[in-house]
């Protein structure tokens, strides 16, 4: 298939400076949303439903409501955490599936971690998906991890915990979402290539019939803004 196509770009995840650079900017946005998110929540709780079990400070520190005690607290900031570490390897196999479900038979998923980057992942090296393929690989988790967390903290009626876990797991998906805005913005992509370094991306004709189609990453992120 490669052979009929053009190379646009190579997006290397752990190495490309100005991919870092979209991926903050992306996680800063979640973050300032989750905390503007967690100040109209608490803003609304203190005017409306005071002395409401549904606003856990008052479920669990001693003072601020009835049955509040330090277990109560503890077992509040131990879930707070499993909140926050839990989506992410359940983030990746998400990832795994939909990499195994859209590749041909055969094909090989594979997990790793580069610590030095902070990142876990999946990857199906070699593997071409078609652009509309790519983008529900690289966008599921986002959706369904933080929807399954949305769901959760609803039925645990903890809105503050709900607010906090889903914005820490939506920072962490700033480098799918970074793939999906370079995607986007170039609609000469039409196939990904998943690769021990990140991705390929790919459009119609060959690389030697000339120039290769505009960029979408690398050095020209920031053009693309």
């Amino acid at each position: 298939m490669l052979g009929r196509m053009k190379k646009i770009d190579d997006i290397y995840t752990f190495e490309d400076g100005a991919f870092h650079e979209k991926m903050l900017r992306i996680s800063f946005s979640a973050l300032v949303a989750g905390v503007l998110a967690a100040l109209a929540w608490l803003a609304y709780s203190l005017i409306f439903i005071r002395h409401s079990p549904a606003f856990e400070f008052e479920w669990m520190i001693p003072g601020l409501g009835e049955g509040g005690s330090p277990a109560r607290c503890a077992a509040w900031l131990l879930a707070l955490v499993a909140g926050c570490l839990l989506p992410l390897p359940v983030h990746e196999l998400v990832h795994g599936v939909l990499f195994k479900l859209f590749a041909p038979a055969g094909s090989h998923v594979t997990f790793g971690a580069n610590w030095r980057a902070g990142m876990i992942y999946a990857c199906a090296e070699g593997v071409v998906y078609t652009r509309r393929q790519y983008l529900v690989i690289a966008l599921a988790p986002a959706i369904a991890v933080t929807a399954a967390l949305i769901v959760l903290g609803i039925a645990l009626r903890w809105p503050l915990w709900t607010i906090v876990v889903a914005t820490v797991h939506l920072c962490g998906c700033a480098g799918d979402i970074a793939y999906v805005d370079i995607i986007r913005r170039n609609p000469l992509i039409t196939h990904c290539e998943d690769t021990s370094f990140g991705a390929s991306f790919y459009g119609e004709g060959r690389d030697d019939e000339g120039a290769c189609g505009e960029r979408s990453g690398g050095d020209d992120l920031d053009d693309r803004e």
